[in-house]
């Protein structure tokens, strides 16, 4: 064990075998309750037109709803291997597993800002310059050719690798208490938003409340990061995304 409390990848094997299936069902459960709502919650305001308008604090908590809506399915196994663990160094394991996931949305949360600001931006500029609105496709087809060839590199593999693997994570960088738990939530946060980088950006190509592509693309996150065959599910998603990009500009 280290100065900060942490366990080194060797004893990361031993905690997955103190199971308790009370707290297994228990977040299991919390976890698919909350994604539930969350998705009706988002459905229920997918008929909204310009989500780029409203103010930064609304659209802060609507992105970060959304982003719960599209993530826990694939957070599910992380958030348990986490309960797992704690339940071994803390008498409150359920607390310390519910601010590691409040720590992991303080990360999408925050991203919203940029997005926010890229979308006003966007809006303004297509106002002022109607010429603009003919470029779309070309323009989105180029950011989906982008995020395809991101879904191929070496950083998206990193960081696919990193949500894939939670026990050697949590095992090598595990820190005690509650304070621990929210920086492991957020730790966890900014390696889940490296992997879904290019994901987040189709999304806002092909319109944030656009229901169909939401469910298909949180699909997509769930299946490259729970299937043994994830990664090659990414790739096959670069692939596709890089087509769909040159077929938008050639269109």
């Amino acid at each position: 064990m280290t100065a900060h409390g942490a366990v080194g990848p060797s004893a990361a094997g031993a905690f997955p075998t103190a199971a308790d299936p009370a707290l297994r069902l228990l977040v299991i459960a919390s976890m698919v309750i909350i994604a539930g709502l969350a998705w009706a919650w988002t459905v229920a305001l997918a008929a909204m037109p310009s989500c780029h308008t409203l103010p930064l604090p609304a659209f802060l908590g609507m992105w970060t709803v959304m982003m719960a809506a599209m993530m826990f399915p694939a957070l599910i196994p992380v958030v348990l291997v986490y309960a797992m663990m704690a339940r071994v160094r803390t008498r409150r394991p359920l607390l310390a597993a519910t601010v590691f996931v409040a720590g992991y949305l303080v990360i999408w949360g925050l991203l919203g800002l940029p997005v926010h600001a890229l979308l006003a931006a966007v809006g303004a500029l297509v106002g002022s310059w109607p010429g603009l609105a003919a470029t779309t496709g070309t323009i989105g087809g180029a950011v989906l050719i982008g995020c395809g060839v991101y879904q191929l590199t070496p950083l998206k593999d990193a960081c696919l690798r990193h949500c894939r693997m939670p026990h050697l994570f949590l095992g090598h960088h595990w820190r005690n208490g509650i304070t621990g738990a929210l920086t492991l939530g957020i730790h966890h946060g900014l390696f889940c938003a490296g992997c879904c980088a290019s994901i987040m950006l189709v999304l806002l190509v092909v319109g944030m409340m656009n229901m169909t592509w939401m469910v298909g693309l949180s699909a997509v996150i769930y299946l490259e990061k729970v299937l043994p065959a994830g990664r090659i599910v990414g790739r096959a998603v670069g692939v596709a995304l890089c087509a769909a990009g040159l077929a938008r500009i050639v269109a």
